[in-house]
């Protein structure tokens, strides 16, 4: 992805696609999530496979049913985040190429727009299941809210619900989608101001089926080769129980409430967490820290760009600001000509080439996310023309 991720449109701050998948039944007036008493998760196969400005989740189930056949409504809820512009309506503005197969046989599912319910100035799930049915909002009262915000965006969830025809013994289930992450770029006098993306996933209504657990949970997380990514500890111990199928490593740092926070480097391959008896107590939330920036006219001192450079793999992003400049308006000669050569040579860097230059490998052994490759040889001629643009820049 070439372009400069600066501001998500989709789901604002918190782009939230919350993956609710588990079982419900009607009470009165609401839909409610309920524990089913029989049937199981055995197994769980998550993947999350991010592609240019989107990502495609893929969900595989098994499930085993010991008793006689049932039916069990099966869903989950995705939330607005207040963001969903007119012209997507009734459909979620970020959600496409939702599909469900169970055992081999596509399932048809009903998408609905619902109005959000409050108790006690909090949002809650159930308040759009009435006299029997999911009661939609019309479009009329979308239209009312958008007038009452004067924004392009009204709130609203949205809820995905299917029926599962369970039979005895072992069920498949997979359902699929592509999530949009769109974006625009955002300039002001100031300078450049970019802000990252936030996936999060549900994984505790798992929690709701009879064993109150995945009995196999694996989940693969691949956001791209030379990117640098946060996972809230919320459902695992330590970092280092994530393995890496191809090339990458983790760095822990301790926050104001002592808390670790981790960090995956990943120069190739993606991220892979694998547990039995899996019982989450929390959920997954992914945060890019390799798109995040804030790059301001007043705030491009070489120290605070070489500083950023050794925390997280950086996609270059400076290189769309500094060459809209010629050198002189870019502060070109406050650089060393020592920090000149750090910088020009970062698409390498980002590679694994290893240097000659002992400064050079000394600096980019001391960041975070430098992994050697001995096989990788620099080729300038194989780089994009945006990081050619860039080397010819600092030279």
């Amino acid at each position: 992805m070439r372009r400069v991720l600066s501001f998500i449109v989709c789901l604002i701050s918190v782009a939230v696609a919350y993956a609710n998948d588990g079982v419900f039944y009607a009470e009165g007036n609401h839909l409610i999530p309920i524990t089913e008493t029989d049937i199981r998760v055995q197994k769980e196969v998550l993947t999350l496979n991010r592609e240019e400005d989107k990502i495609q989740v893929t969900v595989y189930y098994e499930f085993y049913n010991p008793t006689a056949a049932k039916e069990v409504l099966v869903g989950f809820e995705a939330d607005g985040g207040g963001s969903a512009p007119q012209d997507s309506f009734p459909q979620h503005p970020c959600i496409k190429n939702f599909k469900v197969i169970m055992n081999g046989e596509s399932l048809n599912y009903t998408v609905t727009p619902v109005d959000r319910h409050f108790e006690s100035g909090r949002k809650v799930s159930y308040g759009y299941f009435k006299d029997g049915h999911i009661e939609g909002m019309p479009i009329e009262q979308y239209k009312k809210e958008l007038a009452e915000m004067e924004a392009p965006e009204a709130i609203s969830d949205y809820v995905y619900h299917f029926n599962a025809q369970f039979r005895p013994g072992l069920n498949i289930i997979q359902h699929t989608y592509d999530f949009d992450l769109s974006y625009r770029q955002e300039y002001s006098d100031k300078g450049f101001e970019g802000y990252a993306y936030f996936f999060p996933y549900v994984l505790t209504a798992a929690n709701r089926w009879a064993n109150h657990q995945i009995d196999d949970f694996t989940l693969i997380v691949n956001m791209g080769d030379r990117t640098s990514f946060h996972i809230s500890p919320a459902f695992f111990e330590s970092a280092s129980q994530w393995s890496f199928p191809g090339k990458g490593k983790y760095t822990v740092n301790t926050v104001s409430d002592g808390k670790e926070y981790s960090e995956f480097h990943v120069s190739q391959g993606g991220i892979k967490f694998h547990k039995e008896n899996f019982h989450p107590d929390g959920d997954l939330y992914i945060f890019d820290l390799s798109m995040s920036f804030d790059f301001r006219a007043d705030n491009t001192s070489a120290d605070n760009i070489l500083s950023t450079v050794k925390s997280k793999f950086y996609p270059l992003v400076i290189s769309d600001y500094y060459l809209k400049k010629d050198r002189s308006e870019a502060a070109f000669d406050t650089y060393t000509p020592e920090q000149r050569r750090i910088l020009k040579n970062l698409p390498f860097a980002y590679r694994g080439y290893i240097f000659n230059s002992k400064e050079l490998q000394d600096f980019y052994e001391s960041t975070s996310w430098y992994i050697p490759n001995p096989a990788y040889k620099a080729d300038m001629q194989q780089l994009p023309e945006e990081e050619q643009r860039w080397v010819h820049f600092w030279e």
